[in-house]
């Protein structure tokens, strides 16, 4: 039977007037928040005290710089000639129910010349991934998060390829769709292929460094709340606190960032911060590659599009490199509607639509029976398709 929507006015309606009711409750706190942020001194001592206790209990809170936790900083010169690229990918995950265990990754690139009279360069490449150590980890078939890995994997490593290729021609920022951390705390019997992937990824990172590119990565809609965890802290009343105190966000429960920092003016950024995640702490920070943020408004005074952008603290530490960061990224957004042009690009030459996944199948199949293998799905398989088809 298909979705019986008269069923769910009354729910609707509920859920309407649910979210009218946060998003007030959400507006009233919000200057509370504000405030803290401009009355909080991120060099106090009795503040640094704090991180390191919470640092030890695996708080996943911001991190003060150099830079004055309230500054705003308007959005630098962009150079008359830049090299922009970007990568993106998408993934086919494997299904067990399917004719075949397999999985696809590909990767989008474009490289967007400023300033110059040369059209983009745009390409893609798809890879296909099917052999045992591809498949199986053990026993288990591969799970999707590490399938994720490696789709983050294939666009750093493309990245490294294209800046190494063009950052002699003019000053080069490199981008990726979404944050420069991998998350990869999986089962046990994963740990030694994320730790590979992780292993090549930072190589990756220290190619890029290596040819004197930028890179960054840029989020949009961000629902993360590292400073509002580091607003929290400060108003612990002491160090003696446990990890429960840290879990919870007290008087800025349901706020994010991206609300925090939703004042900024166009073009401005927010003051820099390190992401004290435990993976950046214990795995990039060690490499260094320790990951950094800051807060841009892309948008319009009436309409602010706020980003997170991430970025290695070796970028963060060149004033070009972050300049160039800073001006790119709102520069490229100006030709996106808020958010950066060369990233909508690459994902649209990543995407793998349901056409061309039908396709693929089609290969494979014909692959299949061409070896001598009969290509069957599940019988579960083949009743969503007569139920679908239905």
């Amino acid at each position: 039977m298909a979705l019986e929507l008269n069923k769910l006015t009354e729910q609707v309606a509920g859920m309407g007037a649910t979210l009218a009711a946060r998003s007030h409750d959400l507006a009233a706190r919000l200057p509370q928040a504000r405030a803290a942020l401009q009355a909080l001194a991120g060099n106090d001592p009795a503040l640094q005290h704090k991180i390191e206790r919470a640092l030890s209990l695996h708080w996943a809170g911001a991190i003060p710089t150099d830079e004055p936790v309230n500054a705003i900083f308007p959005c630098p010169q962009h150079p008359p000639l830049a090299t922009i690229i970007a990568a993106d990918g998408s993934q086919v995950y494997p299904d067990r129910h399917g004719i075949a265990l397999y999985y696809l990754i590909n990767t989008g690139s474009i490289v967007f010349r400023h300033g110059m009279n040369d059209a983009p360069t745009c390409a893609s490449q798809p890879r296909l991934f099917y052999e045992n150590e591809d498949m199986y980890l053990g026993e288990h078939l591969i799970q999707g998060a590490l399938v994720d890995s490696q789709r983050d994997l294939a666009e750093v490593r493309e990245l490294a390829r294209l800046a190494a290729a063009e950052s002699e021609a003019a000053p080069t920022l490199a981008l990726m769709d979404n944050g420069l951390l991998l998350y990869l705390g999986l089962h046990s019997s994963e740990q030694r292929r994320s730790d590979e992937i992780l292993r090549d990824y930072l190589r990756a990172l220290r190619e890029i460094e290596a040819t004197g590119a930028a890179i960054s990565g840029v989020i949009d809609r961000p629902r993360a709340a590292n400073v509002l965890r580091l607003l929290h802290l400060a108003q612990l009343d002491n160090a003696d606190f446990e990890a429960e105190d840290l879990r919870q966000l007290g008087d800025y429960a349901q706020l994010t960032d991206r609300m925090l920092f939703g004042a900024l003016k166009p073009g401005e950024r927010s003051a820099i911060f390190v992401n004290a995640s435990p993976e950046n702490m214990e795995k990039y920070m060690p490499h260094g590659h320790k990951i950094m943020f800051f807060y841009v408004n892309t948008g319009s005074a009436e309409q602010p599009g706020i980003l997170r952008v991430e970025l290695p603290e070796w970028v963060a530490a060149h004033p070009e490199q972050l300049a160039l960061v800073h001006s790119g990224v709102v520069e490229q957004a100006r030709f996106g509607g808020g958010f950066p042009y060369v990233l909508i690009r690459a994902h649209e030459l990543a995407v793998v639509t349901w056409a061309q996944r039908g396709q693929l199948e089609q290969m494979v199949s014909g692959s299949m029976l061409r070896s001598g293998v009969s290509p069957t799905i599940s019988r579960k398989a083949q009743g969503k398709q007569w139920t679908n088809g239905g």
